[in-house]
């Protein structure tokens, strides 16, 4: 929204997508990591837990289903010229482009998350399938198709979606363990954390160098700035997650309810911030890596 306003003929519509983008990106990768975090670590819950838990997957998946498609409907408004929203022929070759692709697997694999929500016995295969599908969905169109060499953009994308999505996807779940004193659950996750991370930092890095082969000219686009803001929030993530680790957590076997209740906010502070992050994401996506003026619709 921000990087459109900047753009010399800014343009209000684009602008407000940027904020759906935002929206969709933070419920299906939420819900991705939502079902990792069940596959991975359902069978340590009770069964508050795992109700609790299956609630937050079927929402995030329905939230990420509307909102991916509120965008294809806001999509077909853009190509249209706001003047044909339901032509058929716009539809159709919306529908066989990579546009439709990326709609199509996002759903499926949201679908697959909506059902890995119930008390099958197949559940942890659904989730651990939906995560996937979800994130290769957001390989299907955007950066990684404009760029060589495809497959592994393609499956590095895929990655480090996985992991951003495990993260920021189980701190809705972790607030509710914090309050209820579950160090043994959270030390767990925070173990497998760090491998998220390393693969965050690893994945996303690799990506960015292929993308921007120029980093001496990284700046010279809004692409570059959106990158910059991103980081930041993301070592400002790091950093919380480092505290919550290193202090907040230890604190739980003889804090009390006080130390308790400080976790759980600070993980929720957490989230916020991840919402902000998924943000300049949004905005990083819809500028060309390499050029200032160049715009990419939502």
């Amino acid at each position: 929204m921000i990087l459109e306003y900047l753009q010399p003929d800014p343009s209000l519509l684009d602008g407000a997508t940027v904020l759906l983008r935002a929206a969709y990106y933070a419920a299906s990768l939420g819900a991705a990591g939502m079902g990792l975090f069940l596959a991975g670590f359902g069978h340590r819950l009770d069964a508050g837990g795992l109700a609790h838990a299956r609630r937050w997957l079927l929402g995030t998946a329905l939230a990420g289903i509307l909102l991916s498609l509120l965008a294809l409907l806001l999509r077909a408004h853009v190509l249209s010229g706001g003047e044909a929203l339901f032509d058929g022929a716009v539809w159709r070759a919306m529908m066989i482009s990579r546009i439709g692709d990326a709609f199509w697997l996002r759903v499926a694999g949201l679908g697959l998350l909506a059902l890995a929500a119930s008390p099958w016995p197949v559940a942890a295969a659904l989730a651990a399938m939906g995560a996937l599908v979800t994130a290769a969905s957001y390989a299907a169109m955007g950066h990684s198709t404009l760029f060589r060499p495809r497959q592994e953009l393609s499956a590095l994308v895929t990655l480090h979606l996985l992991a951003v999505g495990f993260w920021i996807g189980s701190l809705p779940l972790l607030a509710r363990a914090a309050r209820l004193g579950e160090a043994a659950l959270i030390a767990a996750w925070s173990r497998a954390a760090l491998a998220m991370v390393a693969v965050v930092f690893l994945a996303g890095g690799i990506t960015a160098c292929l993308l921007v082969p120029r980093w001496d000219l990284l700046l010279a686009a809004w692409y570059g700035w959106g990158l910059m803001a991103k980081l930041i929030l993301v070592f400002g993530l790091i950093a919380l997650a480092a505290w919550h680790r290193l202090r907040l957590v230890p604190a739980l076997a003889t804090g009390g309810e006080a130390a308790r209740l400080r976790l759980a906010r600070s993980i929720r502070a957490e989230a916020w911030l991840a919402l902000l992050v998924f943000w300049a994401a949004a905005e990083m996506v819809s500028v060309h890596p390499m050029d200032a003026g160049h715009r990419i619709n939502p």
